[in-house]
């Protein structure tokens, strides 16, 4: 499965008044690690959007677990990959490591969804096969 990784530096501004990442922020770099997953398939929600014609990949399920905290001035590495494809949607693994220890880890499931301008709702449609093929590493991105 495909998978990528990226690091950050922890800013004054991301921590609670205890110096510690406030956690909501482990949310928006898990979001922003989904954008950088797509970007090693070749892909862009954008494009996604605009030339395939889906509405999104919204998020629909997230479990986290945190075991150490970090800190204004750590770097981080986020490590994201595919751990499973269903037929319109997917689980996509984190795991953020803090100088080589695991500070927290979450799952998270999306589905692939397109608008369906008869009912006037989203709703989930089979992944195409070559985005699957791109997911699980087995084409490349163009």
């Amino acid at each position: 499965m495909l998978s990528t990784r990226r690091s950050l530096t922890v800013e004054f501004g991301h921590c609670d008044p205890s110096g510690i990442v406030f956690n909501p922020n482990y949310f928006q770099w898990l979001d922003f690690s989904v954008h950088a997953l797509l970007a090693a398939a070749g892909l862009t929600l954008k494009g996604l959007v605009t030339e395939r014609g889906m509405d999104g990949i919204p998020l629909v399920d997230m479990k986290a677990k945190f075991f150490a905290p970090s800190r204004w001035g750590d770097v981080l590495d986020l490590e994201v990959g595919f751990a499973k494809l269903h037929r319109s949607a997917f689980e996509i693994e984190h795991k953020v490591w803090n100088a080589g220890t695991l500070a927290m880890e979450a799952i998270e499931t999306r589905v692939w969804t397109v608008f369906d301008h008869e009912a006037k709702r989203i709703k989930a449609k089979a992944i195409p096969d070559d985005i699957v093929a791109l997911f699980t590493g087995e084409a490349k991105g163009d």
